[in-house]
């Protein structure tokens, strides 16, 4: 005959000694990522991106311009050769195709999260985020900022940001959100 096991007792630790587990805080989350508050964070994640990355886009912006100058001083006879004029368009397709595949992307990547509930749950070690058939966990140590508006939450790791809206969370727990992020996260100002 086999006993049933009570599971009440705090767990042993590899020594013998008991596992005292303090009780953790987690504050909630949950909301429908609107699409203004997506363009929002993704514009103060882009203006947080790393240094390195900066300075990579404005050295292909560099490039960039002075090869329509070359393009537009390469005169040998006069007047604009057909090289020039190649060049010209290739630099202007650079630029329209930047922008319009920005568009693009932002629209596919809101588009995984429209009309999704999404959740969220801090605590002292980092938070749990998800929406319907996805979860993940992420630690404090792998974020590199935090932004604050009025509005919004934006955590940034890298070139990934995560939006959680002022909306979601109970008024008496931002607060505290507020202090965990402050204690886990650097603030970059908005």
């Amino acid at each position: 005959m086999l006993t049933p096991v009570n599971n009440s007792y705090p767990p042993l630790l590899g020594n013998g000694k008991l596992s005292i587990m303090s009780a953790q805080r987690v504050i909630k989350a949950r909301f429908i990522l609107q699409r203004d508050e997506f363009a929002k964070a993704k514009k103060l994640a882009l203006r947080n991106v790393p240094r390195r990355i900066k300075w990579a886009v404005w050295g292909q912006f560099g490039l960039l311009v002075a090869l329509f100058l070359a393009a537009v001083a390469y005169r040998p006879n006069g007047k604009l050769e057909t090289p020039s004029l190649i060049i010209l368009v290739i630099v202007w397709l650079v630029f329209v195709t930047g922008s319009v595949a920005q568009r693009g992307l932002e629209s596919l990547q809101f588009a995984r999260m429209q009309d999704k509930e999404i959740w969220y749950e801090f605590d002292e070690n980092g938070f749990r985020s998800g929406m319907p058939n996805s979860e993940s966990r992420v630690d404090w140590a792998g974020l590199t900022a935090r932004i604050e508006t009025d509005k919004l939450f934006v955590l940034l790791s890298g070139i990934h940001f995560y939006t959680i809206p002022t909306r979601s969370i109970a008024a008496e727990e931002i607060a505290s959100l507020l202090q965990l992020l402050a204690e886990k996260i650097p603030n970059r100002s908005t």
